[in-house]
């Protein structure tokens, strides 16, 4: 007996499936799996059926049993055959550890032709989205990025697409309440608070950029920077690229650093940075930082967090390699640095969190 997959519109009446049902089995069809999709044509029905002899007949009658939609067939695999929730939470549980591979996990779980990352300003992958109306789904991840899927045997429903979305979301960072105010403390004993940056801190971050010199602005920005513009203050405030924190000792109200946890183009990816006023410099603030960060990462379920700076910004190579970000150089001066989230929080983001709750408390939680 052969495996088929068949789709076909069911009429929205009482009976409907189950005359379909009995095509099947009239024909000698043994029904081993069922889907229920919603599409623009209503309820669509999808079996996995074995099927003696040829399935021309069965296709057949189907489709004269079923005159308001079309009925499909594409021969099916043995693994295909299974539970389709437990296939998606197997998905999720290995996304969590490898986030890179969205696109295999999103070819599985729809059983597609193809997937590929793809920018969403991309004009070829739009286009090629309009030529194959129905058999090219592009899933966004992220504001800038995508996944565009093909599979030409059979149209993608409104079921596979909620589908594709919801196995996205399961692996991009929470986009629930950030930290507004926390305390963290350095190595020397200084209290920090951290505070999420809002529209209203533009005066105070703005003097802040004023006091820095030169060095440690083109340090952060690698590049010449005399004032810190509206455009800037809005990605720093916009929670849909990331989370800025501003820095403050206790008793404090003028920020002395600023702390940046924003989203990548790679899921499961952040990129970290941080500007510290200059006497401020050399007492762990940078250190406490990329710490809070890093913790702040974990809870958001991100796999890795990054940096690009300079071969000339030695303090924060040092602060990097000093929580256990493997470091490379690029062209001679530029250096990425690549810190894995979970084997940082295991080695206790450099020897001083081994102990349990350590972490919570590094966020004043504890």
């Amino acid at each position: 007996m052969a495996l088929w997959r068949i789709r076909t519109a069911v009429e929205d009446r009482p009976g409907g499936l189950a005359g379909v049902v009995g095509v099947l089995a009239d024909r000698g069809g043994d029904i081993v799996g069922l889907s229920v999709h919603t599409d623009v044509s209503g309820v669509v029905d999808e079996f996995v059926v074995e099927v003696p002899g040829r399935h021309d007949d069965l296709v057949r009658a189907l489709s004269e049993r079923c005159p308001s939609g079309a009925v499909t067939a594409v021969p099916a695999h043995r693994r295909e055959v299974g539970d389709d929730v437990t296939r998606a939470l197997l998905l999720t549980a290995r996304l969590r550890a490898h986030p890179n591979r969205l696109p295999d996990a999103l070819a599985e779980l729809l059983l597609a032709d193809d997937a590929r990352w793809t920018n969403l300003t991309s004009a070829d992958d739009a286009g090629q989205a309009r030529t194959a109306p129905g058999t090219a789904m592009l899933v966004p991840v992220g504001p800038l990025r995508g996944v565009l899927v093909t599979r030409s045997s059979r149209p993608f429903t409104w079921t596979e697409s909620s589908r594709a979305e919801a196995l996205v979301r399961s692996v991009m960072p929470a986009t629930g309440p950030v930290p507004t105010d926390s305390v963290v403390h350095t190595s020397q004993g200084l209290d920090l608070s951290l505070r999420q940056v809002v529209e209203e801190d533009a005066p105070a971050l703005r003097e802040l950029h004023r006091r820095c010199s030169a060095e440690t602005v083109h340090a952060r920005y690698l590049t010449g920077m005399s004032e810190l513009s509206p455009r800037m203050l809005r990605v720093f405030c916009d929670t849909e690229r990331g989370l800025t924190l501003a820095v403050r000792p206790r008793g404090r109200e003028e920020p002395v650093a600023l702390g940046h946890l924003m989203y990548t183009l790679d899921p499961g990816v952040g990129e970290i940075a941080f500007l510290v006023e200059d006497v401020w410099q050399g007492i762990g603030v940078g250190t406490a930082l990329v710490r809070a960060l890093t913790v702040i990462a974990a809870e958001w379920g991100l796999a890795e967090v990054r940096a690009e700076t300079t071969v000339a910004n030695a303090a924060m190579l040092r602060i990097m390699r000093r929580c256990g970000a493997s470091v490379r150089t690029r062209g001679g001066t530029y250096v990425h640095a690549r810190l894995p989230v979970a084997e940082a929080l295991q080695a206790g983001l450099g020897g001083r969190a081994r102990r349990g709750g350590e972490f919570a408390r590094l966020m004043g939680q504890g």
